[in-house]
């Protein structure tokens, strides 16, 4: 398989790149299996109604959740989280259905049914109000929890926010060679150019998504993302704010889209524009990420 080719779901991860089920916990049997790796980060298992998800936690203070983009693992993440650690959050990351050790039916789901599945993680960890990150897939099930789930949801920040503006012909042709398991390692470095806005950190980058692939995942997000209508998480309604954090190169969920989820959202959101950044923005500029998320939060406290 070349490096970065996610399995011969193409057609569904481009979909999933461009683009009310009450919560039922096992009444007197939801359990957090937890274990501590030698780095400091606790793992568990959460056992919900019909479904097992994994968590990773670190650091203390108030709570941000991060979930992953489309069929990969939230462990690419990891060097977001140490940063917002190390800035005084705990962080808690959340693997969807079919990734990692996360386990559930994968019939009938909707963007709904996963964004319930992160509120089980959040009330079975007594987390309360948390801010939740989203990543590409993950920031249309981060929209969802805010705007269902808003007892849960402190803020919803959303990095790249595609959904809308589709990516060009060049940047979806690109994703067709990526997700293509006869790609020539050649062929994927090349057309990483598109993910990236800076092609030198195409091998870099390509090393961290590679053992963070997670194929099995992909059926359960193109059912969950089919099911459910762009009007049911585009622009939700509530008071919950958002951050839109975009690279202002990225060619895959265009910055078009952030610009019009702000208008739709009003001054419930905040748009950044992060310069030399593309899709894959919190590899490319993990630290300032970072910051401007530390930042947006801070100014919600009333602490800057």
């Amino acid at each position: 398989m070349a490096a970065c080719s996610r399995g011969s779901f193409r057609r569904t991860l481009i979909a999933i790149f461009a683009g009310v089920v009450s919560l039922t916990l096992l009444s007197g049997k939801t359990a957090a299996q937890t274990t501590t790796k030698a780095s400091g980060v606790k793992e568990g298992i959460i056992k919900l109604a019909d479904s097992n998800i994994e968590y990773f936690s670190r650091g203390e203070g108030e709570t941000i959740v991060l979930l992953p983009g489309g069929t990969l693992t939230v462990d690419y993440l990891d060097g977001l989280a140490e940063e917002l650690a190390k800035g005084g959050y705990r962080v808690v990351g959340i693997n969807f259905r079919g990734s990692g050790k996360s386990t559930g039916p994968s019939t009938g789901v909707t963007l709904q049914t996963m964004a319930n599945d992160v509120a089980g993680v959040i009330q079975a960890l007594k987390l309360g109000s948390v801010h939740v990150v989203g990543n590409d897939f993950g920031n249309r099930v981060a929209r969802v929890l805010g705007s269902s789930h808003p007892e849960l949801t402190r803020s919803v920040i959303l990095l790249a926010a595609g959904g809308k503006v589709p990516p060009k012909p060049p940047a979806a042709r690109a994703l067709n060679v990526i997700f293509n398991p006869a790609s020539s390692d050649a062929e994927v470095l090349a057309a990483m150019k598109y993910m990236l806005a800076n092609p030198a950190d195409a091998a870099r980058v390509c090393q961290i998504l590679k053992p963070c692939r997670a194929p099995e995942a992909a059926g359960i997000e193109e059912a969950a993302a089919k099911a459910t209508p762009l009007t049911a998480w585009w622009a939700p309604p509530g008071q919950t704010k958002y951050l839109i954090l975009q690279g202002a190169d990225d060619q895959i969920a265009p910055p078009e889209n952030g610009v019009l989820l702000q208008q739709e959202l009003g001054g419930r959101a905040t748009l950044v524009n992060v310069p030399g950044a593309g899709h894959l923005l919190p590899l490319e500029k993990t630290q300032t990420t970072a910051s401007h998320m530390i930042s947006f939060i801070r100014q919600l406290d009333g602490k800057s």
